[in-house]
């Protein structure tokens, strides 16, 4: 066999044995190069999802594909031996390396690739450094390995170098370089950019939020067979924001995106047959497909199945699996799930009352930017239930939920401001300012009524004494009302208001033309009185001694 025989034959068996281990480091996206033809290409990508997120090493996909990785590498070795400046064979023996736990001599061969233009090589060695494979973490090397490799056009890197920025874990966050990465990667064809573009205009990252713009990146990005596309314009879709409602639509979208596997989208579409919009109800085929996703760990999937279970809604009602369910979800920090273990930790509902593990659940949702949760974090506060009570805090949780459209939270901050409690040192304060007020009205009042008796008369003495004795009551009322007062309302205290009332009334009236009269509060005063407290708890005109007194 001549020497150009063996080694295309050589070259033909390292091709096939990585046909299946074309796995990136961390999930890198490969460009393999000239050697790779479009079938070989396919077949690498065929089991790594492109999403744009960082995978493990991918040894799980070797093994389930029971490639023998030393095999692999004795056989890309031996091509590398036929073409020895090859930097393609460099590439796919380092990967091969790499994959088969080889990793300082991958770094070796993944070096001498990038050397000679490699862009596959600068990337996969961008993933090496950013997740520390067979070297420490350093995400500097990282960046500049990423940067090497989007210069020669690697959409994946462009990709990583957006994912970073846009993250902003160990390098400052900017949006405005993530957009720009994004777009350059886009423009190229890649699916996952267009996706994460799509998600700074749906979610306002660094730009001003744009549904239809986000709805077209992520049309973009589904026609190329993206499934989290899919899955995002069903629930652009389902809730008419973007693109015009259609459940119908939402249903296809979902269905495209289940069939290839995405588990957030066979909750989506479990949803739509649990609710029967968009089609025909069908809760065994929503308990189906919510099975279908909790199984690939869909936290979707998981949060309905553990609702279902809780509603007993298709299922039996089992709230100890309900529980699960919402436990798996939350420790995928999904909000909805999160939210849902707090309500039953609050309740007691399958579980222990626990208002502890109640608010830290609802915290944790609520910082996530789930409005539920920040209206029951709102409630624990307002009412002091497991937590310090804090009005303040109860105020501020409301008001972020209400800027998330949350109705509840608008009707209990409504409420709270109506009868608004307060804390400590404020209730003290209040209280004291209120006391100071009703014996300041005490005061008004007799200065202004029962001075205009006569000390010295033969009767002045005896009325200006009955004139005080009823103002005195009536304070006496009024300071009672500022314990009632002080903690609960931030409204002005009706009963102050009411005895301002009756001494403004009563001024008005004649004074009497002699001391020889007996003191009387005027009737129509008392009138206005009794009507004004007929509200006010401990001062009605039975309790308060108003009465004409004798």
């Amino acid at each position: 066999m001549s020497g150009e025989i063996r080694r295309r034959n050589t070259k033909c068996v390292c091709r096939r044995a990585l046909a299946f281990l074309a796995i990136t480091v961390a999930g890198f996206s490969t460009h393999v190069g000239s050697a790779q033809t479009p079938d070989f290409e396919c077949a690498q990508l065929s089991n790594v999802p492109d999403d744009g997120s960082p995978l493990a090493v991918g040894l799980k996909d070797v093994a389930s594909k029971k490639i023998d990785t030393s095999q692999a590498g004795s056989a890309c070795r031996s091509a590398l031996r036929a073409d020895p400046v090859n930097p393609t064979f460099m590439f796919l023996l380092g990967r091969a390396l790499s994959l088969g736990n080889k990793r300082l001599e991958a770094i070796k061969y993944y070096l001498d690739a990038a050397d000679r233009g490699h862009a596959g090589a600068m990337n996969d060695l961008g993933g090496v450094f950013e997740y520390g494979v067979g070297v420490p973490k350093n995400l500097a090397t990282a960046l500049v390995w990423y940067e090497k490799a989007a210069g020669f056009g690697h959409a994946g890197a462009m990709t990583h170098m957006g994912r970073l920025s846009e993250d902003g874990l160990e390098i400052p966050q900017d949006f405005a370089n993530a957009r720009h990465w994004y777009e350059k990667a886009a423009a190229v064809g890649n699916a996952a950019s267009m996706n994460n573009l799509a998600n700074l205009y749906r979610y306002g990252r660094g730009v001003d939020p744009n549904l239809p713009a986000a709805a077209n990146w992520y049309l973009k990005a589904a026609e190329l067979g993206l499934a989290s596309a899919m899955n995002s314009l069903g629930e652009l879709s389902e809730g008419g924001t973007g693109v015009p409602q259609n459940y119908q639509t939402a249903r296809n979208w979902y269905k495209k995106a289940a069939d290839l596997g995405n588990a957030d989208a066979m909750g989506n579409l479990g949803a739509l047959f649990e609710s029967g919009r968009g089609g025909p109800q069908s809760l065994e085929t929503a308990r189906e497909w919510y099975v279908k996703g909790a199984a690939l760990n869909g936290r979707v999937a998981m949060h309905n199945l553990g609702a279902m279970l809780e509603n007993g809604r298709g299922t039996s009602k089992n709230l100890a699996e309900a529980k699960f369910w919402y436990e798996r979800a939350a420790a995928l920090e999904y909000t909805p799930a999160l939210n849902d273990l707090g309500r039953l930790y609050l309740a007691g509902a399958g579980v222990p009352k626990n208002y502890v593990r109640a608010k830290i659940s609802f915290e944790h949702a609520a910082k996530l930017g789930d409005a539920k949760a920040m209206n029951n974090l709102g409630m624990l506060y307002l009412n002091g239930t497991g937590v310090q009570r804090n009005i303040n805090l109860a105020r501020g949780w409301f008001e972020k939920a209400i800027t998330l459209n949350n109705a509840e939270a608008r009707e209990n901050l409504k409420h709270l401001e109506e009868t608004a409690p307060v804390d400590g040192a404020q209730v003290a304060a209040r209280r004291a300012s209120c006391i100071q007020t009703c014996a300041t009205l005490h005061r008004s009042y007799v200065s202004s009524l029962c001075e205009r008796y006569s000390a010295t008369a033969d009767n002045g003495q005896l009325e200006r004494t009955k004139c005080v004795r009823t103002s005195l009551t009536v304070a006496q009322q009024c300071r009672s009302s500022c314990r009632e007062w002080a903690p609960t309302s931030l409204a002005d205290n009706k009963c102050v208001t009411c005895f301002q009332g009756l001494i403004a009334c009563s001024i008005s009236q004649e004074p009497p033309d002699s001391n020889d009269i007996p003191y009387a509060v005027p009737k129509d005063c008392l009138a206005a009185l009794a009507d004004c407290t007929a509200n006010c708890r401990g001062l009605t005109g039975a309790e308060s001694g108003t009465p004409n007194a004798k």
